[in-house]
C-alpha cells in the first residue's frame, strides 16, 4: 500500500447531516481509521482513530459543544484535534502550553457530504468531482447508503455493467431477450466512457411509461478513477434520469457505496421521489446480495476470472484501479477506443 495512489483521491466519509457538534462517527477508509466531529467552529475534524495518549479509540469517546473526549483517560479534543485539557494535569492549562494535538486528516464538504483525502500528493484534484459535473442535475433527487462485501474493483464494474441487469435485476430493469447491444467503449487518463447504441424498450417494469414509443433512448455511462461513476439516460419525450454511485474503500473487501439517483419525468417529478427510491433500493438489494455472493467465493477460490469480449469494461477498470494500486497513475496506462457488441 506504501506506493499506492489511492490514499492521493477523495473519499465521502459521511454525509454532512450525520457530523454534528454533539457526536464522534466512526470510519474506516482503505484500513484507516478515523473518527470525524464538528468542532466549536462547526468545522469538520476528521482524526486518526487514536488518542495519542494511550491509544484508546477516539471514537468510543463523547462529543460535548465540539469537544471530543477520550473514555480512557479524559483527555480532551477541541478544534482541528488539538488537546484542549488534560484533566489528571489540572486540566486546560496544562494542555495549551503543551501544543498537542491528534493527526487529522484534510477533508471538504461539498454536496452535501463531507471528503476526506488521507495523503495529499501530486494526484490529488484540488477537490471532488461535483454532482453537477457527474450530470446528476435533474429536478428530483434520492440519496442512498449501501455497504458491500466485495473489492472496489468489482463494486465499480458492477454498476457499470449491463450484461448482468437482465439476470440480477429481471423484470425491474430489463429482462434477457437476446437483443444485440452495439456499444462504443473509450478509455483516456482514468476516465471510461461508454456510449449504448440502439436501446430501446427493454428498461423493466416503466419501459411503456418511460418510452412508450419504443424508441431509442440515449443511455451512456461514466467510470472517473479511482472509484466514481455515473450512468444516464434519456428517453425521446424529454424524461431523464442519472445515477451517480461514489464507492469508498474501507478495506480490500468491503465498500461503501453513496448513490445519488437524480431524474425528471415532467409533471410526475414532485410525486416520484417514493417509488424511485423504493426501486433503487431494490435494485441495490440484489446487486449487495450478489457482489458479497461473489466476495464470498473470492474470499475461498480467489479472484480467477474467465473474461469475454462482453468484458472490456471490467477490463479497463480493474486495469486503472490495479495500477494505481501499484503506483501507476491513470495517464501511464494505455488510451483505447473499442467497439462491443453483447446480447441483452
Amino acid at each position: 500500500m506504501s506506493h499506492s495512489l489511492l490514499p492521493q483521491y477523495w473519499y465521502v466519509i459521511a454525509e454532512a447531516r450525520e457530523l454534528t457538534q454533539q457526536s464522534v462517527l466512526s470510519r474506516t477508509i482503505l484500513d484507516e481509521s478515523l473518527a470525524c466531529y464538528r468542532d466549536s467552529q462547526g468545522k469538520v475534524v476528521i482524526a486518526q482513530d487514536r488518542c495519542i495518549h494511550r491509544s484508546a479509540r477516539l471514537s468510543s469517546g463523547t462529543v460535548s459543544d465540539g469537544n471530543l473526549s477520550c473514555r480512557y483517560h479524559g483527555w480532551v479534543y477541541g478544534d482541528s484535534g488539538k488537546i484542549v485539557s488534560i484533566p489528571c494535569e489540572g486540566g486546560e492549562e496544562f494542555a495549551s502550553q503543551c501544543g498537542m494535538k491528534a493527526k487529522t486528516y484534510t477533508s471538504i464538504e461539498q454536496d452535501g457530504y463531507v471528503y476526506v483525502c488521507l495523503k495529499p500528493g501530486e494526484h490529488t484534484p484540488p477537490r471532488p468531482m461535483t454532482l453537477n459535473e457527474l450530470g446528476s442535475v435533474w429536478k428530483g433527487r434520492v440519496r442512498l447508503q449501501n455497504r458491500f462485501q466485495n473489492s472496489l474493483s468489482n463494486c465499480v464494474e458492477n454498476y457499470i455493467d449491463v450484461p448482468h441487469t437482465a439476470y440480477v435485476h429481471h423484470g425491474i430493469f430489463r429482462k434477457p431477450r437476446g437483443e444485440p447491444l452495439r456499444t462504443t467503449v473509450t478509455r483516456h487518463e482514468g476516465r471510461i466512457d461508454i456510449t449504448y447504441h440502439g436501446e430501446r424498450l427493454n428498461l423493466g417494469t416503466f419501459s411503456m411509461f418511460l418510452n412508450p414509443q419504443g424508441s431509442e433512448i440515449e443511455h451512456t455511462d461514466h467510470f472517473f478513477a479511482p472509484n466514481v461513476t455515473s450512468v444516464h439516460y434519456k428517453m425521446p419525450g424529454g424524461y431523464r434520469y442519472s445515477i451517480s454511485s461514489q464507492s469508498i474503500p474501507v478495506t480490500a473487501m468491503e465498500t461503501m457505496v453513496y448513490t445519488d439517483i437524480s431524474y425528471d419525468f415532467g409533471v410526475w417529478t414532485p410525486f416520484a421521489a417514493w417509488i424511485v427510491r423504493r426501486q433503487a433500493q431494490e435494485v441495490l438489494k440484489q446487486d449487495i446480495d450478489i457482489l458479497n455472493e461473489q466476495g464470498r467465493n473470492i474470499d475461498k477460490y480467489g479472484e480467477r476470472f474467465y473474461t469475454t469480449s462482453a468484458d472490456l469494461i471490467h477490463t479497463l477498470t480493474s486495469e486503472i484501479i490495479s495500477g494505481m494500486r501499484s503506483g501507476i497513475t491513470p495517464a501511464e496506462i494505455s488510451s483505447e477506443t473499442k467497439e462491443i457488441t453483447f446480447c441483452v
